[in-house]
């Protein structure tokens, strides 16, 4: 059963429209504009170190190693006979892989499921028309956040303050628990549902780790878009949500940030999405 190999649960989201970015942010999230989002489903956390581990158990050669940066604080080590799990972390959010990284376990869902895949790994192209799993563009990323952040919860500058998050999340982070090679009392991680979920069922949306999205960075138009899918090409691709280590400035529904396909961070994770 795929249940029994991951820890995440697909929320559905009905078609809608809705108007994304600010005009309060960075020029990055300017101008505000309509957009349509057809009807699709989003993992209701991060895949966790655990969902990722299975994959490469499963699947030793689909991820290229290159993808995946297995040198401290990892959660994944890179062992003579492949790839170990970290104890103790299993449940914070994969991290330290690449775009590609994470659409190779996209696929690999796809092909559990007998789902046409949506990443030619070898050419590094994308078919939104395949009904597999993939990342989430960053319009049904947003509009999964502002339904599970009310105007109510948001500041008119479209952020969230998560600066300071207590004892209580103080004391899930991976520094803290010694969980990978986090430095104690150090910024770090927090398990994938270790903090409440939102108002829709959806775990660290923000200020956990920067989620992977599908679409090519590129600059906002004023103009209405039908299922907006980023910039035709490039190198850099939109991640959303912020991390740790972000100010509360960038940690926000609208906030987006740019990042090179095959960087490879502990800032960066990402959550899974499909069509309906």
């Amino acid at each position: 059963m795929l249940t029994d190999l991951r820890n995440f649960s697909m929320t559905a989201f009905p078609a809608r429209r809705l108007r994304v970015g600010s005009s309060t942010l960075t020029a990055r999230e300017q101008p505000p504009h309509e957009v349509h989002v057809d009807a699709y489903e989003l993992g209701d956390r991060c895949v966790s170190a655990a969902d990722f581990h299975a994959f490469l158990r499963a699947r030793p050669d689909d991820a290229n190693h290159l993808d995946i940066d297995c040198i401290d604080p990892c959660f994944i080590v890179h062992r003579a006979d492949g790839f170990a799990l970290r104890p103790g972390c299993a449940d914070f959010p994969m991290i330290q892989i690449s775009y590609w990284a994470a659409a190779a376990y996209c696929n690999w869902l796809s092909q559990l499921e007998g789902r046409r895949v949506v990443y030619d790994l070898r050419s590094r192209e994308a078919d939104l028309d395949a009904e597999g799993y993939r990342l989430p563009t960053e319009a049904e990323w947003e509009a999964a956040c502002r339904n599970g952040h009310p105007a109510e919860l948001v500041t008119p500058g479209d952020t969230v303050n998560t600066a300071d998050a207590g004892p209580a999340c103080r004391r899930l982070r991976a520094g803290e628990t010694l969980a990978g090679n986090f430095l104690p009392g150090q910024p770090a991680p927090v398990p994938v549902a270790g903090l409440p979920a939102d108002a829709v069922g959806l775990y660290g949306m923000l200020g956990n780790v920067r989620e992977w999205c599908h679409d090519y960075y590129g600059p906002y138009g004023p103009e209405f878009r039908r299922n907006p899918a980023g910039a035709r090409k490039g190198s850099f691709r939109v991640v959303r949500g912020g991390s740790f280590v972000d100010p509360a400035t960038d940690v926000g529904p609208a906030s987006r940030m740019a990042a090179y396909e095959d960087t490879k961070c502990e800032v960066y994770g990402f959550r899974v999405a499909r069509s309906r």
